[in-house]
């Protein structure tokens, strides 16, 4: 199975929000009971999927394209323009959001579409307010946009500013401003269940928000009040795996204890992780070939900087194969701290036995070896060590 750093297997359908807030919804299905026990089922359609438009201002010729996030290079349907004027055809396997562009033009369009015939009326000059008919999902997915593109706006900023500032009173302040946002977000997340509860629109916000709106628990709550139609989507499969896996937690699942293990430091000597124990640690999977993890290590070099003196530190723990290029690595990005490895690369025995498939990946251990929290980034690990160690 190949192997990516996380940032090449994260392709975004589009920012909705930060990465760090907003998992990837274009991933590849993760193989669990609960994704093969349910498939989303096609509707039966009448027609299929007609999509009329007529953008002033388009040149004949212009070549229309409709694809899905997930693949943006692999065409749903193709058409072209004529006097502003294009009809695209297709059958979509259930209610989905696609992106609509056109060549030569560098902005998108975002088209929550179903198998109906849909009209698209805009100026090519004015791409982010064309109007679309004929679809009751698009307009639940303008709706989400109206609601929550304000929020994830305040939230990018408050974001931003945490990663830029080095006051640590300012950066106190805007983690707690980032929190106040996060939980304007939730209720945001349950009214649109209230509201919405047969909508796949409803669907796609509590996967987009998962990772924010609350634990696993809550996740299933929330999807237990949507209706059958909005469980046909391939989010619908997602969310229950999602939940499955909130259940049956893996090694390395928040709330369950670390499990040992033991490698050799720097120096050649075996460093365990029970002898940590009584200490917050945050055990880090990282690599020197690895370009997110080293964009990414200043924000753990500054996290480690600001809590080691309240019973905190970290244990990194290497998948490099050259041991040169990890030492260089490990003094240039000034990584001040315990750091493992067995040079194994992806064969790396503690990756393997945490089911480590992506780098940067971390776990956040509390003295009594329970596992607290995994895959911190940014200001999320900053903001969470501040609230466990103060």
């Amino acid at each position: 199975m190949l192997k990516f750093c996380s940032s090449a297997i994260r392709s975004d359908m589009k920012k909705l929000l930060l990465v760090l807030l907003f998992p990837v919804l274009a991933q590849a299905q993760k193989s669990s009971v609960a994704s093969k026990a349910k498939q989303a089922t096609a509707p039966k359609a009448q027609e299929g999927l007609i999509l009329n438009g007529r953008v002033e201002g388009l040149p004949d010729s212009t070549m229309v394209l409709l694809s899905h996030p997930s693949n943006p290079n692999n065409m749903f349907a193709v058409g072209y323009a004529k006097k502003g004027a294009f009809t695209l055809k297709g059958q979509t396997p259930y209610p989905d959001l696609y992106l609509l562009s056109f060549t030569g033009i560098q902005k998108q369009v975002d088209l929550f579409l179903e198998n109906k015939s849909i009209t698209l009326t805009g100026n090519i000059n004015d791409l982010e307010n064309v109007k679309v008919s004929g679809s009751d999902v698009h307009t639940d997915y303008e709706l989400y946009e109206t609601r929550f593109n304000p929020i994830k706006n305040r939230l990018n900023e408050i974001a931003n500013n945490i990663r830029v500032t080095g006051d640590a009173v300012k950066r106190d302040s805007l983690v707690a401003a980032f929190e106040t946002e996060r939980k304007i977000l939730v209720t945001q997340v349950d009214a649109f269940v209230q509201e919405k509860p047969a909508s796949p629109v409803t669907t796609f916000i509590l996967l987009i928000t998962s990772q924010v709106a609350g634990d696993g628990l809550a996740l299933e709550s929330r999807y237990n009040k949507l209706t059958a139609a909005a469980r046909n989507t391939l989010y619908a499969t997602q969310i229950e795996s999602a939940i499955y896996e909130a259940k049956h937690p893996k090694p390395g699942a928040p709330g369950t204890m670390a499990v040992e293990f033991s490698q050799a430091d720097t120096a050649n000597k075996p460093v365990s992780l029970s002898s940590f124990k009584g200490k917050y640690v945050l055990v880090d999977f990282w690599a020197s070939w690895c370009k997110p993890c080293r964009i990414e290590n200043p924000a753990v070099v500054n996290a480690f900087n600001s809590f080691k003196d309240k019973n905190f530190t970290i244990l990194s723990v290497s998948l490099d194969q050259s041991r040169e290029n990890w030492l260089r690595a490990i003094k240039d990005d000034n990584l001040a701290w315990t750091h493992v490895s067995d040079l194994k690369y992806w064969q790396n025995e503690v990756a393997q036995l945490y089911g480590v498939s992506s780098i940067p990946t971390n776990m956040l251990i509390d003295p009594s070896g329970k596992i607290i929290a995994r895959d911190l980034r940014g200001e999320q690990l900053y903001a969470t060590l501040q609230k466990v160690l103060n």
